[in-house]
């Protein structure tokens, strides 16, 4: 037993002596980082919106999600059963910079409107220059990228009587 126990001593004072001695040689990654926005990403790698919309009759935006340090999204819109007849139906994402103003971001994207559709597409944030700066195109109505919320406004030319939607969005 005491041969036993003088082992197990003589074991752990070898383990924590040689972790003292390894310490002063292990270092802390290096981080390659810039001020580019590409370069952040959200606390748990992603951001999950699922808001429902049911759409009758007029055009309708969903409310705005938080979306700070994000560079893409995953969206896909699910129609459940429709009534009525939707033509020529789009969904253009719209970002803020300050909760208040929404600027579209990109083009809108062209949507079909029928029972049990399924539109899914994607959003990407341009990626900068390998060197210099990019300085986009000033614009009152378009961002460069992604601002601190995102929202997305529906509009179609004509409107059936109800179209209930499941939205996913995925943000990283």
């Amino acid at each position: 037993m005491r041969t036993l126990r003088n082992t197990l001593v003589i074991s752990l004072s070898l383990a924590i002596g040689a972790v003292v001695l390894m310490l002063p040689t292990l270092r802390l990654p290096q981080v390659m980082a810039d001020a580019y926005s590409s370069h952040r990403f959200p606390a748990f790698g992603y951001i999950v919106d699922n808001p429902v919309l049911s759409i009758a009759a007029t055009g309708i935006s969903t409310s705005p999600t938080s979306v700070t340090g994000v560079t893409t999204a995953h969206i896909a819109w699910v129609f459940g059963t429709i009534s009525g007849t939707y033509s020529s139906c789009t969904v253009q994402a719209k970002t803020s910079y300050d909760g208040v103003n929404f600027l579209n971001l990109g083009s809108a994207a062209s949507v079909s409107v029928s029972s049990n559709a399924i539109n899914a597409w994607d959003i990407y944030q341009q990626a900068p220059v390998t060197t210099g700066v990019t300085t986009t195109s000033v614009s009152g109505t378009a961002a460069p990228g992604f601002g601190q919320y995102i929202e997305y406004a529906f509009a179609c030319s004509s409107y059936g009587t109800n179209a209930p939607v499941t939205i996913t969005a995925i943000y990283k």
